[in-house]
């Protein structure tokens, strides 16, 4: 009798994983949660959610995609995909994937990261960086350790900003959740950022304030300076379409949202950058003065 008790409780705790989720519309969030046909009666159009609940998101298919081209599909995907990664907000969505992808994001942006300190390093040789100050820089190598680990933890708090602007109680347990897993993949613009920032770095060491064509001085200034921002507004842009969906007729919070994260990016930004570095010279040099 205890095992046959055992095996129903089992059971009926499948059935309530099985159902626990609530279904919506992809397009207009209507709550489809025991309808059987595949139209939404709100909207008219199909639901993919009724016909497979599976999320379009490539990582979330990576058992037979593979790790890498997952990773490098699903940030095309996150990133270009302005309007088909916030429609996955109504399916259900693994939260643990969405942080594993997120890791994924994170060590691609500081092997680029190193990759960049190891050109800055050997860059002598070939004799790019001339300057009496880069030339000392360069043969300091602690600065670049602790720059690649100061822009570590700023990514991880970037990364992990948004997910509070969609904890709101009064939102549906599965939409909050889904929201703040969408959120992480959010980031995928991050993993191709030092390309573009490459690029800006490049266009500065060759001066171009001193080319004689003044229009192509200016076009290509503009560049530099727009080139790092462009995945940074495609993952803002991204975030505010799940707030869109999740936060409907909610225009103060979809508001801060739009604001706050910037706000919270600087102050994290004052963080890591100028509040921790002080703080560890100010120990570096009491440690230094008691000795």
């Amino acid at each position: 009798m205890t095992d046959a008790a055992t095996n129903l409780e089992q059971h009926n705790d499948a059935d309530q994983l099985q159902t626990g989720f609530e279904v919506y519309c992809h397009e207009c969030g209507y709550n489809l949660r025991g309808i059987d046909t595949a139209r939404c009666p709100e909207c008219g159009t199909d639901s993919p959610a009724l016909q497979n609940a599976k999320p379009s998101i490539p990582w979330a298919h990576r058992e037979s995609l593979g790790n890498v081209r997952a990773f490098l599909k699903t940030v095309v995907f996150a990133s270009f995909g302005l309007r088909k990664l916030s429609q996955n907000v109504y399916l259900p969505i693994d939260f643990a994937e969405s942080q594993k992808f997120r890791r994924w994001t994170i060590g691609t942006a500081m092997l680029f990261a190193i990759a960049f300190a190891i050109w800055f390093h050997v860059s002598g040789v070939s004799g790019l960086l001339s300057d009496s100050f880069f030339t000392e820089l360069r043969e300091m190598i602690w600065p670049s350790f602790v720059i690649i680990g100061l822009l570590t933890l700023y990514v991880v708090l970037a990364t992990g900003v948004p997910s509070l602007f969609f904890d709101y109680r009064d939102v549906p347990v599965s939409l909050r959740n889904n929201a703040v897993a969408l959120s992480y993949y959010c980031a995928a613009p991050l993993a191709w950022w030092p390309i573009p920032l490459a690029i800006s770095v490049l266009i500065v060491l060759q001066n171009p304030i001193d080319i004689p064509n003044r229009w192509l001085a200016v076009a290509l200034t503009s560049i530099a300076f727009l080139a790092p921002l462009t995945p940074i507004v495609l993952w803002c842009f991204q975030l505010f379409r799940i707030a869109k969906r999740v936060l409907r007729g909610q225009t103060g919070r979809k508001a801060w949202l739009t604001i706050g994260i910037p706000l919270l990016w600087f102050a994290c930004a004052i963080l890591v950058f100028v509040l921790i570095p002080l703080a560890g010279f100010y120990t570096w040099v009491l440690y230094d003065a008691l000795s």
